[in-house]
């Protein structure tokens, strides 16, 4: 691997580094088990010119995926401090599109088209559960508790519905008033982490379209949190990525 580094966009962790070949699942996997740290996924960076960058993104099963927001937030980080590119506002060319990002020191946020949402409820284990998509699949279901929530238990019940072939993000929350949202997910291909930037933009659209939060809301994850706020058709996330 080429200049790796371990970093970690709001508790998402991955080993980042320049783009060499692409990688099959077994090569990612091996990469993944040498790893110093508990990673998520690895992620390659390839420069496209001055200002874009391509990436390559494996979750730590060494699977593939069509979005990984905080991922992207981690690109953006690695290509201006390693010089792959010369702007702190970088596009990051992912499976679903290209992203815009901007970096100022350790804020890194990404602006995104609004996701799509079914408003007719899946019932699962007497839970009602928002279908919801950014490019890759997210489900939303509203708890109680979210500490104490069994969740590992739910997905297998989410499963056992044969509603999502292809698996599916689950998201969990519930909301201390119209700006806070406490949140944990269980993703595809990883297991639970410490935060979701794709599932946090799906969380937030949902609940500020149906009136439930403010624009302008906090997403607390186990990670840490993330900005989130609206403006016309876009999206924008922000938060914080470091260097482990």
């Amino acid at each position: 691997m080429i200049n790796p580094q371990y970093m970690s966009g709001t508790g998402n962790t991955f080993l980042v580094s320049e783009y060499e070949n692409t990688k099959t699942d077994i090569e990612i996997i091996s990469i993944v088990a040498d790893s110093l740290f508990d990673i998520d996924g690895v992620i390659f960076v390839e420069k496209i010119d001055t200002l874009t960058v391509k990436m390559h993104y494996y979750n730590s099963d060494g699977s593939t995926a069509e979005l990984c927001v905080n991922g992207i937030r981690c690109v953006a980080k690695y290509a201006l401090d390693n010089s792959i590119i010369d702007s702190n506002e970088v596009t990051v060319v992912a499976p679903i599109g290209n992203i815009k990002t901007n970096i100022k020191e350790n804020t890194v946020s990404i602006e995104v088209s609004t996701p799509s949402y079914e408003e007719n409820k899946l019932l699962i284990d007497g839970l009602e559960c928002i279908k919801s998509n950014i490019g890759n699949p997210h489900l939303l279901v509203e708890v109680e508790n979210v500490d104490k929530f069994d969740l590992e238990k739910f997905v297998q019940k989410v499963y056992e519905t044969k509603e999502f072939e292809n698996g599916v993000n689950v998201e969990i929350f519930n909301m201390f008033d119209k700006k806070i949202i406490n949140a944990r997910v269980y993703e595809r291909g990883v297991g639970e982490t410490d935060a979701c930037g794709s599932g946090a933009i799906c969380m937030f659209y949902y609940l500020y379209n149906t009136n439930q939060v403010n624009n302008n809301s906090l997403i607390f994850y186990p990670g840490g949190e993330l900005e989130m706020s609206i403006n016309e058709k876009n999206v924008t996330l922000s938060g914080e990525v470091t260097y482990l």
